[in-house]
């Protein structure tokens, strides 16, 4: 989204995850290749240097509780361009509806939609280990069940990252259920559901279909 506002080429691009919640840290990061001391970073973002700024890493903004607009009580969500055409108002109740981030992006944007500058610093979208397995299994991620398969996954193939970000393709299929392993593919091509959050109401990113779901019989066995 930055991307579309050019007064802010001049500035490199950081993301940083907040610390208040354990299992969140390093949902959003940056990834050097550089020695790691504040000299050397500083020098790094101030010349938006790629060969030492790789990319960054981060969940999908449409997961924010004010992506797009809408109209909660109504189950409404609105793009810019579906509120503008109703005139800012709910199409079911006639009331104004709450302007989300991507409207007021669209009012300061001097740029199309996807536009990448020459000199940015790349992103990964990426969804943590535990949720791919959720909907791979159809269960919730704090169960047992899902714990321990990611568990699981982190002592066959190294850390979250590395699994999500770098370990080969078979080496996942090898090693990893059929459908978690697919999960994780589907994620780094981008190949997955998005239902935009609004009004309050958080996004929902989903990585398998409803008809996609496991089979009963697929959730009892694993949880032996």
């Amino acid at each position: 989204m930055n991307w579309r506002l050019s007064v802010l080429d001049k500035f490199t691009l950081v993301s940083n995850s907040d610390s208040h919640s354990p299992s969140k840290i390093g949902r959003e990061a940056n990834v050097f290749n550089c020695e790691l001391n504040y000299k050397t970073i500083r020098e790094v973002l101030k010349t938006k240097d790629k060969e030492r700024f790789l990319y960054t890493i981060e969940f999908f903004p449409e997961e924010g509780k004010y992506h797009y607009d809408g109209h909660r009580l109504c189950n409404v969500r609105l793009s810019p361009e579906e509120t503008r055409k109703n005139k800012g108002r709910c199409p079911k109740c006639g009331k104004h509806v709450t302007v989300g981030v991507m409207n007021r992006v669209e009012q300061l944007a001097d740029r199309p939609q996807g536009y990448v500058p020459t000199n940015s610093i790349p992103f990964k979208n990426l969804i943590p280990l535990d949720e791919i397995i959720a909907g791979a299994k159809g269960m919730a991620k704090t169960s047992q069940g899902v714990e321990r398969e990611y568990h699981g996954c982190i002592a066959k193939l190294g850390t979250e990252f590395e699994i999500l970000n770098k370990i080969p393709t078979e080496d996942l299929k090898k090693n990893l259920p059929p459908r978690i392993a697919e999960g994780i593919l589907r994620v780094r091509e981008g190949k997955v559901n998005i239902a935009a959050g609004y009004d309050g109401e958080y996004g929902k990113i989903s990585i398998f279909g409803d008809d996609e779901k496991p089979k009963e019989t697929e959730k009892q066995l694993s949880l032996f």
